[in-house]
């Protein structure tokens, strides 16, 4: 079920050299050829986000974001790890690719294992002296939600500001980012799978996958399953089959819900586990693949208490800059921590809450004011029961943590070694 092609690359800079040998023009009719997407949130195409920055004058920057801000997601930290030469070969083919001279590698601070391991492979391929005239270096990423969003991981390279905050759009950092200059942002993913699409030609990597999304994805699988970790599969992998085949099933008590993109996914029922793990058809359900972090309810827990601890961790991570994105945050967290806790809180709350999202959708300069209302909306559809019982004050009778979310810890448990497997 497995499919190892980023988990059991070869170490080296093979793809890079390919590219040295063949030109930076090769590889973007490979890349685009290719549908390589992009494995974060949005599904970018990765050619996409390319043609933009090489229409403004170089020089051009690129980099990796490592930062990994998602509660639940643990794939980027993990390949940092276990297969930094992987990395950061996609690094530099796409520095060749864009004639860039600078390679910046923004891996979360907190995460000790794959800064260490991330350093050491660029002293070898700076080293190496294969790339000459391209700077690379690592930069230590605050462990901060809104530090993670694209334009504001730039901010941050670019002047070291800890308190730095999501830009305005436009421009994109690839039209205008650090110091002005054309920008790629790209995870530590979807730079490996670039690395393999040059190693091995856009032929191969659409040999397994979606047509419209090609290759394979790491998915992070937690604790709720007998066997969590990092796994890779075939794009278009069915949940169910993951969560059976490679996470072995519910450690305890059944699944009846989850969020596969993350904590500000819409949630899916048992009922739609046959979803294939791809962008179009996480959307056709309601929900989004994201960054493939999975999360689970189980038949013990209560669906209000989930969304409330969702909805904490964005009110407490939302910067604050943009007004409309903080009043959204706070009202959602409140309304769902007091329908969790027993308070009075009625549809008429939930409801005012949705309009507030709407309203602060077109406001901000970040995604984050998008993140609060699909939970929210998806659980009172899929779980209503659970909503039934609290807005009448009664006991639920399911499980409540009464908890934020938090950006999950570097290492996990079952993370043994270096190159362990899950």
């Amino acid at each position: 079920m497995e499919e190892q092609r980023v988990l059991g690359a070869a170490a080296g800079f093979d793809g890079a050299e390919q590219t040295l040998r063949k030109g930076g023009e090769w590889l973007r009719a490979e890349v685009a050829t290719a549908g390589l997407r992009g494995r974060g949130g949005a599904a970018f195409p990765v050619w996409t986000k390319w043609e933009a920055a090489l229409a403004r004058p170089a020089p051009r920057i690129v980099v990796v974001n490592g930062a990994e801000d998602e509660p639940g997601s643990l794939k980027d930290r993990y390949l940092l790890a276990t297969r930094p030469d992987l990395v950061v070969d996609g690094a530099v083919c796409t520095a060749l690719a864009l004639d860039a001279t600078r390679v910046v590698l923004y891996v979360n601070e907190e995460a000790d294992g794959p800064l260490q391991s991330t350093a050491a492979t660029v002293h070898s391929a700076r080293g190496s002296g294969a790339f000459p005239g391209l700077d690379l270096d690592v930069v230590r990423a605050p462990a901060a939600y809104v530090l993670g969003e694209d334009s504001c991981a730039v901010e941050f390279i670019e002047t070291g500001d800890r308190k730095a905050r999501p830009r305005a759009k436009p421009p994109f950092p690839a039209e205008a980012g650090i110091d002005g200059r054309p920008t790629v942002v790209g995870n530590a993913e979807t730079m490996a799978h670039l690395a393999l699409v040059a190693r091995h030609g856009a032929e191969w990597f659409r040999q397994v996958g979606t047509p419209d999304y090609p290759g394979t994805l790491l998915v992070t699988l937690p604790a709720e399953c007998a066997r969590p970790g990092v796994y890779e599969v075939p794009a278009g992998t069915p949940l169910a089959v993951v969560l059976d085949a490679c996470g072995g099933g519910p450690a305890g008590a059944p699944f009846r819900g989850a969020q596969v993109g993350g904590p500000a996914a819409g949630w899916l029922t048992t009922a739609d586990f046959d979803a294939p793990l791809a962008p179009e058809a996480m959307a056709a359900r309601g929900t989004m693949l994201g960054c493939a972090a999975v999360r689970l309810l189980t038949e013990d827990r209560c669906a209000v208490d989930a969304v409330a601890e969702v909805e904490a961790f964005f009110a407490a991570e939302s910067c604050g800059k943009c007004p409309l994105c903080r009043a959204e945050t706070q009202f959602f967290a409140k309304a769902t921590a007091g329908l969790a806790g027993g308070k009075e809180v009625t549809e008429a709350h939930l409801d005012k809450a949705m309009e507030l999202a709407e309203m602060a959708r077109a406001g901000t300069d970040c995604a984050l004011a998008r993140f609060p209302a699909p939970p929210l909306r998806t659980a009172r559809e899929r779980f209503p029961a659970d909503f039934a019982a609290h807005l009448r004050g009664d006991d639920c009778g399911r499980r409540h943590l009464g908890a934020s979310l938090a950006i999950s810890g570097w290492p996990p448990p079952w993370f043994t070694a270096a190159g362990a497997s899950p």
